[in-house]
């Protein structure tokens, strides 16, 4: 059963893909057609929690008497014949993902506590230890439960894999100056705000056999080369403070932000209030697929989930222009998909949606 449902279509030979029903179907039903054009896959599977999952759903409220709250089964993480059925499961999987990349695509697995430490082993055969690139740290509470054992847990855990590290390459992302980080920037001229970066060795580059040498009247163990240093002067980016030291203006306009590290502090979880709260009690923020979207990708290079759940994944891919493959085995999941696809659709900015997509009942 196929069903098309959007409108404009920009590459006739293209269409954005949902699969309703096992995943593993929908993986290697897309082995001859998309074998090595895929170019980041993001998954978040079950957890190993333990745990049955729901979709809340709010009533209408009055007046005299609150919304009702209704739930639905979303997907069960408990696993008949435990830990190594859990593996076996992700493994048979996760190894059939892989042919479908790009030889400069990238593999994102996101988990917590529950097997991430097996996962990395699993990973690390599937596509190579020297292939691995980050475990990031993204805090998903600020509100940690409390705990009989042990400490409240804040964070969640995204492996992040190449398929191959000499092709793979993540852009550099930035987050918005905060103000610790505006700090710094505490001198000011003509041409605004700026910060002292130091030329001179400190610290540990500071060794005894640096060499030193005579700059504009200052001998010294300097960190570049009198090119570089005279090219600054020219330009007019050489501080010289009272004592004779030189540093460089690093001005505050000149600076991007803050660039991401492996530690996402700052995408806060989706809350119930939230416009793209669906009900999913494990959804993830559209905040947090537009990053790993952002560093991974181009316009129009396809973005793979199948594990959808919510749909972030494909929300975010088609709010940022990319081609997107999705499966998820929950009809429920399709449907809450489905709406969030055409909210966009019918949104006062998004009405370009690029590519059409189908449903593929696998």
């Amino acid at each position: 059963m196929i069903r098309i449902v959007s409108s404009i279509l920009i590459m006739s030979s293209w269409k954005n893909k949902i699969f309703l029903g096992d995943c593993l179907e929908a993986i290697e039903s897309l082995g001859t057609e998309l074998q090595s054009k895929i170019k980041a896959i993001y998954i978040d599977p079950p957890f190993f929690s333990g745990q049955d999952y729901t979709i809340k759903k709010k009533g209408v409220a009055s007046g005299k008497n609150a919304a009702s709250l209704t739930e639905y089964d979303s997907y069960s993480d408990v696993w008949d014949g435990g830990l190594e059925a859990y593996l076996s499961f992700m493994n048979e999987r996760i190894e059939a993902m892989k042919p479908l990349l790009t030889e400069d695509g990238s593999f994102w697995l996101h988990l917590d506590s529950h097997v991430m430490h097996y996962a990395k082993v699993m990973l690390d055969r599937i596509f190579g230890y020297e292939n691995f690139v980050n475990q990031i740290i993204w805090k998903r509470t600020n509100s940690p439960k409390a705990q009989s054992h042990g400490f409240g847990s804040q964070h969640d855990v995204i492996l992040l894999y190449a398929n191959n590290a000499e092709e793979f390459e993540a852009k550099i992302i930035y987050r918005p100056h905060d103000k610790r980080a505006l700090r710094p920037y505490s001198y000011e001229d003509e041409r605004g705000r700026f910060r002292l970066i130091e030329i001179e060795a400190h610290g540990i580059q500071r060794t005894q056999n640096r060499k030193q040498f005579e700059w504009r009247g200052r001998t010294a163990p300097y960190l570049y080369r009198k090119e570089t240093l005279d090219k600054w002067w020219n330009e007019g980016i050489i501080y010289t403070s009272r004592n004779g030291r030189y540093s460089k203006k690093q001005y505050l306009a000149d600076v991007k932000g803050i660039p991401v590290s492996d530690l996402w502090l700052d995408i806060p979880p989706v809350q119930g209030a939230s416009a793209e709260y669906t009900g999913f009690t494990t959804q993830k923020p559209r905040a947090l697929l537009k990053r790993i979207i952002e560093s991974s990708t181009d316009e129009e290079d396809i973005i793979a989930d199948f594990f959808v759940g919510s749909g972030t994944t494909a929300v975010a891919a088609e709010l940022m222009k990319r081609r997107w493959v999705v499966s998820d085995i929950s009809e429920l999941a399709i449907d809450i998909l489905q709406k969030q696809l055409l909210d966009i659709q019918n949104s006062d900015d998004e009405k370009d949606s690029p590519w059409m997509y189908e449903i593929v009942d696998s």
